[in-house]
């Protein structure tokens, strides 16, 4: 039986991977997750084996209590799900070396090249995969709107759009702003194995940053970026990355070094990435029959469950 411990354990993300695991493999995977709330507070207890309160990741003690609970519970591998964590638990970190286990997470050279959202323009532009430009402040024009991002970190936290005038802190990049009425976000999962596996979905309505409905759309366009992607840098196994349409051509606007809240949607139409990634993690075997979506699908759509703690 192997251990994993999920962080983050009370987001929808959590929630995915505790189901898949409960679902596939009670008897070969047990889900453990932590949390900044008490376990009744979480929605995961009902289905992880156990959900462990910890202090906020900026605290002094975060990575002590973090060990302590993979000693104490014998941890086989961690999945962060955390921006700041990406360079704690990076699968290279001294973190994981020092506590032997596996973990989910890039290694540090890929998170610094794709988190970092100057350094992954300068990586994505010299493989020749189209991405939105990334200005110098002296390159801003009066009449100019662009897209504020901060340096660090996954997804559209902080994210917003200004004119050249509007005052941004010194750890914000200001990028090319991307935007055409014709087209919407489309979000890719990727399965980075033996043979590489894609499933691109278009973002038809989003909340707080997460994709609530979706709907399947060509892979052929999005395959060939993500195929030199994989190739040219060593991204985790499964991880999903955002294009939108800009001037004529997709551009990869964002990477995602792990599993997301949307990531469920795709699992919903037969995209089982998450599935996959459990097995992989744990050693099994994935079977490609995992990654057959359902032609017959036209939309894959989000509401919310009522969970009962007692």
């Amino acid at each position: 039986m192997k251990r994993f411990l999920v962080t983050a354990g009370g987001t929808a993300t959590a929630w995915h991977i505790s189901q898949v695991a409960s679902q596939y493999f009670k008897d070969s995977i047990e889900i453990e997750v932590s949390d900044i709330n008490d376990p009744y507070l979480v929605p995961t207890t009902v289905s992880a084996k156990k959900v462990h309160k910890v202090p906020p990741v900026v605290a002094d003690n975060y990575k002590d209590v973090i060990a302590g609970i993979i000693k104490d519970n014998g941890i086989d591998a961690i999945i962060p799900l955390i921006p700041q964590e990406a360079f704690l638990f990076a699968s290279d970190s001294d973190f994981i070396r020092e506590n032997n286990i596996l973990s989910s997470a890039a290694s540090l050279k890929t998170t610094e090249l794709l988190a970092d959202k100057y350094y992954m323009f300068k990586t994505l532009s010299s493989l020749d995969i189209p991405t939105p430009y990334v200005y110098d402040r002296s390159e801003l024009t009066s009449d100019g709107i662009y897209l504020a991002k901060p340096r660090l970190g996954f997804g559209s936290a902080g994210v917003k759009v200004i004119k050249s005038g509007d005052e941004v802190s010194e750890d914000t990049v200001i990028q090319e702003y991307c935007h055409d009425d014709d087209y919407d976000e489309v979000t890719v999962e990727v399965f980075n194995g033996d043979e590489l596996k894609i499933f691109s979905r278009r973002r038809i309505a989003t909340k707080a940053g997460v994709c609530v409905k979706m709907e399947p759309v060509d892979n052929n366009i999005f395959y060939p970026y993500i195929k030199k992607l994989v190739d040219n840098v060593d991204c985790p196994r499964a991880f999903n990355v955002q294009f939108l349409y800009n001037k004529g051509e997709w551009k990869l606007f964002d990477c995602n070094l792990r599993l997301g809240a949307g990531t469920a949607l795709s699992s919903a139409i037969g995209f089982q990435l998450t599935r996959a990634f459990l097995a992989s993690l744990a050693g099994l075997e994935v079977d490609n029959d995992w990654f057959k979506p359902d032609d017959s699908v036209k939309a894959v759509l989000r509401v919310y469950q009522e969970i009962v703690v007692r």
